[in-house]
């Protein structure tokens, strides 16, 4: 939902990030293996709570220790914002030079957790009045340092372990926003690549190319949040944007300073790899700002959006921004849909039209390209791109191919929208605890959360699905 569960999927993906302390060359997502240690890979779940709308949420960690014997895994800080676990069951991290042995809890701290939120509710929250949209921190936070079980066999020696953390966020947040972090997390184990992993590795992760090494088919991507370096192989996919100009086949085909979208998954041996790639822009000079629509002002040509993730440092934009964002409509300013895949399969979104500001509407997820005379409260955009929205909410009926979802968050239903039509397809990927399911076992009155571009279909809210995933 868009709701209370982002926070904590933000803190408990935050640990993907935490193993970036044990790498010299500054990669949040993990290192190689050494000879002599583990591997550890982290994976991040979540179970859906209910309450107010949040539109974007980021936290820093500030440390990450392994119990017992102290071993130290994160230190400094990081800044995330992940509303998108929603439907991407984790993220993974892996992390190299870990002892073998017996670990029991993880000591984890985190620092400065904010959230934008729409209040949909009947009295102010944290300062934020009826109606308003606020970033705000958490009106009271306790145990910022908790620690976090852990049940699983003893680390052998020249392996690679997984971790899959679940945060039931309805046990840590109260109604009045407090957070808890000693509540509301578990931990179970995997096997990367293997029994129990996730079905899908961290999606839409987008960056622009800073460098190559063509010795080892990799690439380094880098956005406001961090640096990623990807390997190509065999198993890469490269998609194109049906509108762009910006055409890969293969490693040959990456340019420093191209933006990127890319699926990263983690292999067997614990490494980092670049799953799907999409071109989005043949170059940096403008950066790519993705946002969640709040508003819509067609007569003024503009809209406005919480700031979810930005292509490039620089920018002056945070997580969590509400900006301006102004088009032009003589001549009008370009607006088209992203590549829409599950894993690797096309998602037809054929008969759906995301092509003049008509078009817009609130809870859309869009990537903008942002021009240069931009300020730090107003983006003119270059191009409008529609991109996958997710959302939770309770299963109202289900008819295939169709799942119609009721009590949806409030920033749909605050603005009187009442139900979202989910129209899957034979590509969607349907799963429930990492495992793949069929369309019929999604129950009527169950919890989804669904993943894909979302349309506005003659006031009808269409979402067409690349994911479903059925909540426990």
């Amino acid at each position: 939902m868009f709701r209370f569960r982002w926070i904590l999927t933000i803190f408990a993906l935050c640990l993907c990030a935490m193993f970036a302390g044990c790498r010299a060359n500054g990669n949040p997502f993990g290192s190689q293996n050494q000879s002599g240690n583990s591997s550890v890979v982290l994976a991040v779940t979540d179970t859906p709570p209910s309450t107010v709308s949040v539109l974007s949420a980021e936290v820093s960690l500030t440390g990450a220790t392994l119990t017992p014997g102290n071993v130290s895994i994160f230190s400094g800080s990081t800044t995330i914002e992940l509303t998108r676990l929603q439907t991407d069951v984790a993220f993974l991290a892996t992390t190299a030079n870990v002892p073998a042995g017996a670990y029991t809890g993880v000591i984890l701290t985190f620092a400065n957790p904010m959230l934008t939120i729409e209040n949909d509710t009947n009295a102010a929250i944290g300062g934020c009045a009826v109606g308003a949209i606020c970033t705000i921190a958490p009106t009271s936070v306790a145990n910022l340092s908790t620690t976090a079980s852990l049940e699983m066999s003893p680390i052998a020696a020249n392996s690679t372990a997984g971790l899959l953390l679940d945060v039931n966020l309805d046990n840590l947040l109260s109604a009045t926003l407090g957070a808890d972090f000693k509540n509301g997390v578990s931990v179970s184990p995997f096997t990367p690549a293997g029994a129990g992993a996730p079905l899908v590795g961290a999606e839409d992760v987008v960056g622009q190319v800073t460098s190559l090494d063509a010795a080892h088919n990799s690439f380094t991507l880098q956005n406001a949040i961090g640096t990623y370096s990807l390997a190509v192989d065999g198993a890469t996919t490269f998609f194109q944007v049906p509108a762009s100009t910006c055409t890969i086949t293969g490693f040959s085909g990456i340019h420093v300073n191209q933006i990127l979208s890319v699926d990263i998954g983690i292999h067997a041996d614990g490494t980092l790899g670049a799953h799907n790639v999409l071109c989005e822009d043949s170059d940096n000079s403008d950066a790519e700002v993705e946002g969640m629509i709040t508003s819509t002002n067609v007569g003024s040509q503009e809209f406005n959006m919480a700031v979810l993730a930005v292509s490039s440092t620089g920018t002056g934009l945070t997580i969590g921004n509400q900006m301006t964002v102004q088009y032009s409509v003589a001549p009008q300013t370009p607006f088209d849909i992203d590549f829409a895949h599950a894993d690797t399969l096309q998602v037809s979104t054929a008969g759906f039209i995301f092509a003049a500001p008509v078009d817009l509407t609130v809870g859309q997820q869009v990537s903008v390209r942002r021009n240069s005379a931009s300020t730090s409260s107003l983006i003119k955009a270059d191009r409008v791109r529609l991109r996958s929205t997710r959302v939770s909410a309770n299963v109202q009926s289900v008819g295939a191919p169709n799942i119609n979802l009721g009590s949806i968050p409030s920033i749909f239903s605050g603005h009187g929208v009442t139900q979202i039509q989910v129209l899957t397809s034979p590509q969607t990927i349907l799963a429930e605890n990492n495992a793949t399911i069929v369309f019929t076992q999604i129950p009527v009155s169950g919890v989804v959360s669904v993943r894909g571009p979302l349309f506005n279909v003659s006031g009808t809210r269409t979402l067409v699905a690349t994911k479903v995933v059925l909540k426990p």
